[in-house]
């Protein structure tokens, strides 16, 4: 009987476990929650909603005050854009969120120092995973910043990582690397 109780406790752990950790960077967003997002992005408008609780998970670094990134799943991108436009008395429109919904990819925003930056070749992102190392499809400049960094996005394909594992993020410039650590599992 104990040996019983003792596999259902196991059972019982790991299934919770599952459950709570399939809220973790989403692939497919329900309506509900596409809903709740938006209204968490208007609720910290503007620069405020990095330094919300959920966006804070999704940043490395010192981002946004200093060098350092943010991983920009759907849900993230959704309370971002929603933040932003609420500044402005704006909703997103049927239009932006389904392209949020359609899209196959997610961005990785990072920090560097302007002169280490003068074209986006500039900069390589790259995401590693235990022995796997997942390259971008695409590396841009992002919105141009006030202070000395310059923002740069990197787009990365969902099905080439791990949602639920430890990633590592290298930042490669001309004159320096940098590695950083996040678990893609507590990212929305």
């Amino acid at each position: 009987m104990r040996f019983i109780k003792w596999h259902l406790g196991i059972v019982g752990v790991a299934f919770f476990g599952i459950v709570a950790m399939s809220e973790a960077f989403e692939i497919k967003l329900k309506q509900e929650k596409i809903a709740e997002v938006a209204e968490y992005g208007k609720k910290y408008k503007g620069k405020e909603i990095f330094y919300s609780p959920i966006l804070k998970s999704a940043c490395f670094g010192k981002y946004p005050d200093g060098e350092g990134g943010l991983i920009m799943s759907k849900y993230i991108k959704i309370a971002v854009i929603s933040a932003m436009m609420a500044l402005n008395d704006k909703t997103l429109t049927k239009d932006d969120i389904k392209e949020i919904e359609e899209s196959t990819s997610f961005d990785v925003v990072v920090t560097v120092p302007e002169d280490y930056a003068e074209a986006p070749e500039d900069v390589q992102i790259m995401l590693k995973q235990e022995t796997n190392n997942i390259l971008p499809l695409k590396t841009v400049f992002g919105m141009k910043r006030k202070d000395k960094l310059r923002s740069v996005v990197s787009t990365f394909q969902y099905e080439k990582v791990n949602p639920k594992a430890s990633t590592a993020i290298i930042v490669r410039t001309r004159k320096v690397q940098k590695k950083y650590t996040i678990d893609f599992s507590y990212v929305k």
